[in-house]
């Protein structure tokens, strides 16, 4: 595992944090973020070896610093501020798991993504990465209205 603070350019960083913020944004419901847990909403940029998104450019950037082979996934979440419940679990898009999940923290908040033997803050421009046969869950905020973050998965070289 690996953790970068001042992941990008503060320049960038910025432009998704208030892109992502924006009234017009695109967000769309989930009844679970996994098997029995709480709802969110989230922001497909890329799925099934496509692009899927007109804001894809917001997450080129951070693509562009990780060693990517091949991209799988990438998913914006968004958590509001309630009772929530969040599963453990693993971003299942390999077969053998023999890929990288990375979480980008787009703001900064009280929430943190737990692993085993690692709790991992929410802050801003701060990104965590590891293989993804680690299980891991996120602990949602309760001194923000939201928590978000960006969710990379990807054959790396």
């Amino acid at each position: 595992m690996n953790i970068y603070k001042n992941f990008l350019k503060k320049e960038h960083s910025n432009k998704i944090y208030y892109q992502l913020q924006k009234p017009y944004f695109p967000w769309f419901y989930s009844k679970h973020q996994n098997n029995k847990d709480t709802s969110y909403m989230f922001h497909l940029f890329y799925d099934g070896a496509k692009v899927n998104s007109d804001y894809f450019y917001l997450v080129e950037p951070i693509l562009e610093k990780l060693k990517i082979k091949n991209l799988l996934n990438v998913r914006a979440n968004l958590c509001l501020k309630r009772p929530s419940k969040c599963e453990w679990h693993v971003d299942k898009l390999t077969k053998n798991l023999k890929h990288k999940t990375s979480i980008y923290y787009v703001n900064t908040n009280n929430g943190y993504t737990l692993f085993k033997n690692k709790k991992v803050k929410c802050e801003k421009n701060k990104i965590v990465i590891f293989n993804a046969d680690q299980k891991h869950k996120a602990k949602i905020q309760t001194d923000k209205d939201i928590r978000i973050v960006i969710n990379i998965n990807y054959e790396y070289n």
